[in-house]
């Protein structure tokens, strides 16, 4: 081999070597994380740390499985990160071991993280305090207050880094404060060039704020300075799809501009696993139970389809049972939720099978599951609610009014609930005076809560049944017939009857007991006043031998 060839061999190696390098740079891995080119991100990682297994590199590398939601990888490539760095001065993996605590539901050990993170931090230091705020961002560990804590503490050194406007930007959109959002994303802007996703970002607040000509310009701009950027298809997509329900003529244009969007998104994307897999979230933010269903179904068969993709059984499940599959729904559900990690079990996950087991009529199986998602979150009023009806339709009033108890100390607590907190505890008082070794105090009890709940929503609602069933709890607390009590419940259920303009067959028979209740009332002191009650009740319940009894006994006493 002559000299030149030598030289032009050690030129190419060099080429090659630096092409490479400038190939696997984490640069190019970021941007293809704000892309989401997942599928490549991963495999850009996968290489670099291959060929320069720094901390910074597995950081990054685990923080894309955060954005993924796959705790459990996130947490090997971090502690990767740990055992590579020699000199213990790079803190960031550790941070991230810190917010797979979080995912994991175990704050004392994130704390703990977080501390060994920020000990040794210089005054002049905030990276730190952005990705502990950051932490608490995600779906699985949200705590805005907390991360809001952090981020005030990065900007005292940090306030010129676009990165915490970014981060601040996106838990205030987290929280639907448009306003505040937006200007930190301005911030960021201003402070960096071609922030694309934060474009994005400002595109979606539009759609959530249901201003979806403005939502469609921001996006199209976006496409019009790179129209490889996938993420601007799928917001597109997001946009068309919600743009449906405020304009339903033009439901068929827009559901085709959204599918047209996605379709651009899955190419930009490779159509890997990843985009596919958030395509089942888009779907499933859109209602498109339908598609969700098949789609979900499809992929769950597919190669692609392993344990980090898990969540795609739930939204499986969620679809089956809002198109009435319940059956197939239990099934996904079921398997998933014995699959997966008992700290990523949401609240929902019970709270559609709780829904799915009372559709099949499996009312102890339907109970179970909405006690351990109302457990899970007891801020969830609609696990509460259905705990509530379901005890109650399975005839167990004692624990209905428990849960109809909690209901009415809700601050915005309803009528309906304060009604059947009184409706259960009447029909607990039915059954308990039934059992020969019913506590008379217990009994009492369940009265008197069945009494203050109709009286509340008697007085509050001027409702003709809460004054119905008042009066029927005034006279078991007090069983005379000179009730004053009784008496003056009966004459308000009266009163606001008889306002209706038509009646119903049962409010003819209600407004019979209420008169006949009238007439027993007056029976001693206005026989007059007793009879007009009785002979109104009897025309309303013409076979009722008691009224007519009640009558004779009047005329014969004259």
């Amino acid at each position: 081999m002559n000299i030149v060839n030598k030289i032009a061999l050690g030129t190419m190696s060099v080429m090659l070597v630096a092409s490479f390098t400038q190939a696997q740079s984490l640069e190019d891995a970021r941007r293809a994380v704000n892309a989401e080119q997942f599928q490549k991100a991963k495999s850009l990682f996968s290489n670099l740390v291959q060929a320069q297994s720094t901390p910074e590199n597995y950081f990054y590398y685990g923080d894309l499985y955060l954005q993924l939601n796959m705790p459990d990888s996130a947490k090997t490539v971090f502690q990767k990160g740990i055992a590579a760095d020699d000199k213990g001065k790079y803190t960031l993996n550790q941070i991230g071991l810190g917010t797979v605590n979080l995912f994991e539901k175990n704050e004392p050990a994130a704390q703990a993280n977080f501390a060994k993170a920020t000990e040794d931090m210089r005054k002049k230091d905030f990276l730190e305090y952005i990705y502990i705020g950051k932490a608490y961002t995600y779906a699985a560990s949200r705590d805005l207050t907390k991360a809001f804590e952090w981020f005030e503490k990065a900007k005292e050194n940090g306030e010129k880094d676009a990165e915490l406007h970014i981060a601040m930007g996106n838990a205030y959109k987290a929280q639907n404060k448009n306003s505040e959002a937006v200007a930190e994303y301005q911030r960021a802007m201003n402070l960096k060039d071609n922030l694309l996703g934060v474009e994005v970002n400002i595109g979606e607040i539009w759609t959530q704020a249901f201003n979806f000509e403005l939502a469609e310009t921001n996006l199209k701009a976006v496409v019009a300075k790179d129209a490889n950027y996938g993420p601007a298809y799928r917001a597109l997509a997001e946009n068309y799809y919600r743009w449906t329900s405020a304009a339903p003529t033009r439901r068929a244009e827009f559901l085709t501009k959204a599918k047209e969007n996605y379709s651009k998104y899955l190419d930009l994307t490779d159509r890997s696993a990843e985009s596919r897999y958030r395509y089942l979230i888009f779907l499933l933010n859109a209602g498109d139970y339908a598609g969700l269903e098949k789609t979900a179904t499809e992929f769950i068969n597919s190669s692609d389809f392993k344990k980090d993709y898990i969540l795609a059984r739930r939204f499986r499940g969620y679809a089956a049972i809002e198109n009435n599959n319940t059956a197939v729904g239990i099934d996904a559900l079921t398997k998933f939720v014995g699959e997966i990690d008992k700290s990523r079990i949401i609240a929902d996950d019970y709270l559609y099978l709780g829904k799915a087991y009372q559709a099949d009529k499996q009312d102890s199986l339907a109970i179970i599951n909405y006690v351990k998602g109302y457990e899970l979150d007891t801020t969830n009023n609609e696990v509460l609610v259905n705990i509530a009806k379901t005890y109650f339709s399975a005839k167990k009033y004692d624990l209905a009014a428990k849960y109809y108890d909690k209901l009415t100390k809700l601050p915005k607590a309803s009528f309906v609930d304060w009604f059947y907190l009184g409706y259960s505890n009447y029909f607990h008082y039915a059954a308990l005076v039934n059992k020969p070794s019913a506590d008379p105090t217990e009994i009492k009890n369940t009265l008197l809560a069945a009494d203050s709940a109709f009286t509340y929503v008697a007085e509050k609602a001027k409702n003709a049944d809460a004054y119905l069933y008042l009066a029927r709890v005034e006279y078991y607390l007090d069983p005379v017939t000179e009730n004053d009590k009784v008496k003056a419940a009966f004459d308000k259920f009266v009163e606001i009857t008889l306002a209706k303009e038509t009646l119903t067959d049962a409010n003819k028979r209600n407004l019979s007991e209420a008169y006949s209740s009238l007439g027993a009332y007056y029976i001693k002191t206005d026989k007059v006043k007793s009879k007009d009650y009785f002979e109104k009740a009897l025309a309303l319940s013409p076979d009722n031998q008691q009224i007519k009894d009640a009558l004779a006994a009047l005329k014969a006493s004259k």
